[in-house]
């Protein structure tokens, strides 16, 4: 078999780069991983891209009120970023956070014959087979099979511990009571800055005690898609006071977004399998769906796209590699050997034409990406790879200008192939 040479390959370099402005990235579905549209990023001197996912930067605290008024708070200025923009927020005084409804009621179906409600029984009215007691179904939680109700009256007590329920008008929602309807007592109120930088207090559902679902009696309200949360309000009393410090809950990640948690790694690109796939950003954990649809926050970045040319009178690529080496010590009776790995630089030979201002020389010192094809006339089989450039010149008397090129890669070369 004949072996092949490299004599027909092509190697590019990048010569610039494309700017794209802030724009929304793509979850890729586990909320950590957000991709672009681009197959590389640059990270060219002045080209690094700029990450800005949604959240509060800067103020933003809550506080117990200074009017001492009931069932209201205090809120600083704050800065946050919305849609990959810096946005100033007023501090805001005597915010009302609305407390629960001391009338609604929660109802607890057993598990034998329930029937799950769906978002359309929603404003209907439940009714009790026995009792014949009714009321308007506001929410539901169909994991702990509750469904909270507003009454139609109050001798609408939902009394009797075992009677059939039924939602009217068709609804799809049924079962059995497992004990007599309780008191809601227990709310959650978010506080929210909105894409148009203003605050909004979203209701949460009334329940008998907290859950960190969201959207279900007692658990926490959605925060909108386009928006972000500051802080939460937790009641567990419907009788109206000021608000206690203890009921203001601020933790980073819980219940409050900072654009600047969890931290993350720009992935300048992504290569699977040798798949070619999107650069984007990783974050170190995943981002809570706790956003309207059970999404995560929205992630917005700014970059440049880099722009290859061919790299003229090139040769002897060698792409970033690890390599391997074994330590071994003497001990007693047997020797002990330790493996060891170390990232070697990318290398290239250039001919230069006056060598002073040749291509390759501009990207002398900086970060720049490099596509290698074995055969120009193969484009789905290359080598691609990012480093930190460094050249060494050669000007003989007698032969061609020369640059030994190295390329400072912090990853090995990615090849690709399909």
């Amino acid at each position: 078999m004949k072996a092949k040479t490299a004599s027909n390959a092509i190697l590019y370099g990048e010569a610039g780069q494309d700017l794209v402005e802030m724009v929304a990235l793509s979850d890729s579905g586990d909320n950590t991983k957000f991709n672009s549209a681009a197959a590389r990023w640059s990270d060219a001197s002045g080209k690094t891209p700029d990450v800005k996912p949604n959240g509060l930067a800067t103020g933003g605290v809550v506080s117990i009120a200074d009017s001492g008024s009931n069932d209201v708070v205090d809120i600083t200025a704050l800065t946050c970023y919305l849609a990959g923009v810096e946005t100033e927020v007023s501090a805001s005084t005597d915010e009302s956070i609305t407390r629960g409804d001391s009338s609604y009621l929660l109802l607890t179906l057993a598990a034998s014959g329930y029937t799950s409600c769906v978002a359309g029984d929603i404003g209907k009215t439940v009714t009790g087979g026995v009792t014949g007691d009714t009321g308007e179904l506001i929410a539901y939680n169909n994991t702990t099979r509750e469904w909270l109700i507003d009454p139609t009256e109050e001798a609408d007590t939902f009394d009797d511990d075992d009677e059939a329920l039924t939602i009217v008008a068709d609804g799809t929602g049924a079962g059995d009571l497992s004990a007599v309807g309780a008191e809601a007592t227990h709310k959650i109120c978010s506080i929210q800055v909105t894409s148009a930088g203003a605050i909004s207090v979203v209701e949460g559902d009334e329940g008998t005690s907290f859950t960190t679902t969201r959207g279900v009696p007692g658990g926490a309200p959605y925060v909108l898609a386009t928006s972000i949360e500051i802080a939460q309000v937790r009641y567990t009393s419907t009788t109206s006071a000021a608000v206690d410090a203890d009921e203001i809950k601020q933790v980073v990640n819980t219940h409050c977004e900072r654009y600047d948690y969890p931290n993350w790694d720009v992935k300048y690109s992504r290569v699977t399998d040798g798949v070619a796939g999107y650069a984007g950003v990783t974050f170190l954990s995943a981002l809570p769906d706790i956003h309207t649809g059970d999404i995560p926050k929205a992630v917005y970045a700014e970059y440049y796209t880099p722009s290859l040319a061919e790299v003229e009178l090139s040769s002897d690529f060698v792409p970033p590699e690890n390599s391997y080496s074994v330590n071994s010590e003497q001990v007693y009776g047997a020797t002990v050997g330790t493996e060891s790995s170390s990232l070697g630089a990318g290398s290239f030979k250039s001919r230069l034409s006056n060598g002073v201002n040749d291509t390759i020389l501009l990207m002398k010192d900086d970060i720049r990406w490099f596509v290698f094809y074995p055969d120009r006339l193969v484009t789905t089989k290359y080598i691609s790879c990012q480093g930190k450039v460094g050249v060494k010149r050669g000007f003989p008397a007698g032969n061609s200008m020369t640059a030994d090129v190295t390329i400072a890669a912090s990853e090995v070369g990615d090849d690709q192939y399909s």
